[in-house]
């Protein structure tokens, strides 16, 4: 049976670069690559505010402990947000979990709630909207909540745990939609503006299978249910096809997103020009046109029904 370099057993396969590793030296190769991400992309500069978008599952709440961790080596401050949908059953669960390990951690702790902020909970917009695709209502929202609170919290950075497969997915689901325009902005906003406030992935190059794994590794606390609407979403097509793909053929999740960053810069530069950023005339935040897709969201989820 293979070992790990070190000569004990492996705990650990790692099947797009043939290696098998120990728990000790899997964790060490995985606080590694966190740093590396952090560092090489020059994502938490000293003294930086980092926001958190804590949903108290497993990307994220890895994301606080490695995020805590660095911060004993680089001095920037750590604050976590939670956006809560309202989905009953579901999001409770997760809260109680992240603000538990933030209180652990003496991480600050920021909840948001559709109901407040928009006027209706998940659960209310799926019941008034059955024939639509929730995430499509709750993408715009969530994304919208989390640039806004971020920036209420006074946080020079957000930080948000999409992983390798996250990174993956949403680039084939953009190829398949033919939407490039959302690929070239896709780790950055198109225009520069004061109240955007700039997105990090420090695990966009990290396996969500590794992820699990390190979770359970060191013991962190976490929850476990996924979202209730997820099975809506086109999204879940996607992730069969590609572990499909990553299955008979190792490291396609790694090319897929390299594919991205090598043609990134080409796609900024096709489709920046005569891209136009103004303010939405209900809310005041960055729009491209005179109402911003969270503004027309709860326009429409919160119109009334004959």
């Amino acid at each position: 049976m293979d070992k790990c370099h070190c000569g004990a057993e492996p705990s650990v396969f790692l099947n797009y670069s043939n290696a098998h590793l120990c728990q000790q030296h899997f964790i060490h190769m995985f606080d590694k690559r966190f740093r590396a991400t952090v560092r090489n992309n020059q994502m938490i500069k000293k003294n930086d505010r980092v926001a958190i978008g804590l949903s108290g599952g497993k990307d994220s709440m890895v994301l606080l402990h490695s995020l805590a961790e660095l911060k004993k080596d680089l001095p920037f401050e750590l604050v976590a947000i939670t956006i809560d949908e309202g989905i009953k059953g579901y999001r409770e669960k997760t809260i109680k979990v992240a603000k538990a390990e933030c209180v652990k951690l003496g991480v600050e702790h920021f909840v948001f709630s559709y109901e407040k902020e928009a006027g209706k909970t998940m659960d209310e917009i799926v019941s008034d909207n059955s024939e639509d695709i929730p995430c499509s209502h709750c993408g715009v929202m969530r994304r919208y909540l989390l640039n806004r609170s971020a920036r209420e919290v006074n946080a020079t950075k957000m930080a948000t745990g999409h992983n390798l497969d996250d990174m993956a997915q949403t680039i084939m689901m953009n190829i398949m939609r033919n939407e490039p325009a959302r690929l070239a902005r896709l780790n950055e906003p198109m225009l520069k503006d004061a109240k955007f406030v700039q997105r990090i992935r420090p695990l966009m190059v990290t396996p969500e299978r590794e992820v699990a794994i390190y979770a359970i590794m060191k013991d962190i606390e976490l929850e476990r249910m996924e979202c209730p609407y997820a099975r809506f979403a086109f999204r879940g097509h996607i992730r069969k096809m590609i572990n499909e793909a990553e299955e008979k053929y190792p490291g396609t999740k790694f090319k897929i997103v390299n594919s991205l960053l090598e043609m990134e810069d080409a796609l900024r530069a096709k489709y920046s020009k005569g891209a136009v950023l103004s303010a939405c005339e209900k809310c005041g935040e960055p729009s491209s046109s005179n109402l911003c897709m969270y503004c027309k969201t709860v326009k429409f989820v919160n119109r009334k029904l004959v």
